[in-house]
């Protein structure tokens, strides 16, 4: 009646990983190279190569120079090169002098651009655009009573 009970379930794990603390780049730390990352990056230091990761925030106190690819990326701070995100966010501090091939870009009022942008649409959906038909001029038979209406302006520029 008291005996210990045989645990006939094993105690359940879990596949999915859990969500790591984001890697800090300190203020005071400068770093030559490249970093890769699967989990998210906060960079407030310098940074002089290209990193990969999840998310990578940039904060104003910080400087990348190099490419940037991440999911989601937050610049408050200088970045130098090219960045391609799904989301792009620019922080009024921010000074970015890229090219920027995005999903979705904010620009708070304050922050400074220069640069190419370029938009991707989202995995699975292609964009199409409609197939344009060339305006063929109306034509007339002699037999034909009807009058001819003024061409319109998009036939005039054909």
């Amino acid at each position: 009646m008291f005996s210990p009970k045989k645990q006939t379930n094993k105690p359940e794990t879990s596949t999915a990983p859990k969500p790591a603390a984001p890697s800090i780049i300190s203020s005071d730390l400068s770093i030559n190279g490249n970093l890769n990352s699967g989990g998210d990056i906060q960079v407030d230091g310098t940074v002089e190569g290209d990193i990969v990761s999840k998310k990578l925030t940039v904060s104003s106190s910080a400087t990348v120079r190099g490419a940037i690819e991440a999911e989601t990326v937050v610049i408050a701070g200088s970045v130098t090169g090219q960045i391609k995100a799904r989301h792009v966010t620019l922080i009024k501090t921010a000074r970015v002098i890229a090219d920027v091939v995005q999903e979705r870009l904010s620009i708070e009022p304050g922050a400074f651009f220069e640069g190419n942008c370029r938009h991707f649409p989202p995995e699975g959906e292609k964009k199409v655009l409609p197939r344009l038909e060339p305006i063929k001029p109306s034509v007339q038979s002699e037999t034909s009573t009807s009058t001819v209406s003024s061409p319109s302006p998009v036939a005039a520029g054909s």
